[in-house]
C-alpha cells in the first residue's frame, strides 16, 4: 500500500483520498479505525458522588456481584456501563480484554506469568493480581504484538 501526504494551505482540515479498484479486508478496516473515535476519560461513582477519570489513569475494569468496576491506582469505583460497550468506547492501543469479566489498561501490566495451566498470572501496577483466561490469549498477544 502507497501513503502519500500533501500539505496545502488552501485546505483548512484534512482529507482523507483512498483510491482503490477495489474495497479489501485492509481498506475496511483502515475505514473503521479512521472513524472512530476514542473516549479520554471516563465518569465514574463513588461515596462522593460522580467523578471524571482520566482513562490513562485506569489499571483495570472488572465485573463483580453483578456490578461493573474501575480500578485507578488510588480507587475503585463503580460505572453503569456494561463491560462490551466500555470496551468498544475505550482505546484498543491501550486497554485489553483479558478475560470475560475483565479489561486492564496494558501500560500497567508489570509482568505475566504463563506457567500455570489453563489461566496466565497478570500483575499489574499497584501488585494488582488477576488472571486471563486462555481464550484471550491470542487476542492478547496480538495486541502487545508478541
Amino acid at each position: 500500500m502507497k501513503v502519500e501526504v500533501s500539505i496545502d494551505p488552501s485546505y483548512k482540515e484534512p482529507k482523507i483520498i483512498i483510491q482503490t479498484d477495489r474495497m479489501t479486508d485492509e481498506i475496511s478496516d483502515i475505514l473503521k479505525r479512521l472513524s472512530e473515535t476514542y473516549m479520554d476519560s471516563l465518569a465514574v461513582f463513588s461515596d462522593r458522588g460522580v467523578e471524571i477519570v482520566d482513562c490513562k489513569d485506569i489499571v483495570r475494569i472488572y465485573a463483580a456481584k453483578q456490578k461493573v468496576f474501575v480500578q485507578t491506582g488510588a480507587d475503585i469505583f463503580t460505572v453503569r456501563s456494561r463491560l462490551y460497550e466500555l470496551e468498544e468506547k475505550l482505546d484498543r492501543q491501550f486497554f485489553v480484554r483479558i478475560s470475560n469479566s475483565e479489561i486492564v489498561n496494558m501500560k500497567m501490566i508489570k509482568n505475566m506469568d504463563i506457567s500455570m495451566t489453563g489461566t496466565i498470572g497478570v500483575l499489574l501496577k499497584g501488585d494488582i493480581k488477576t488472571y486471563a483466561s486462555r481464550r484471550y490469549v491470542s487476542k492478547i498477544k496480538k495486541q502487545l504484538g508478541i
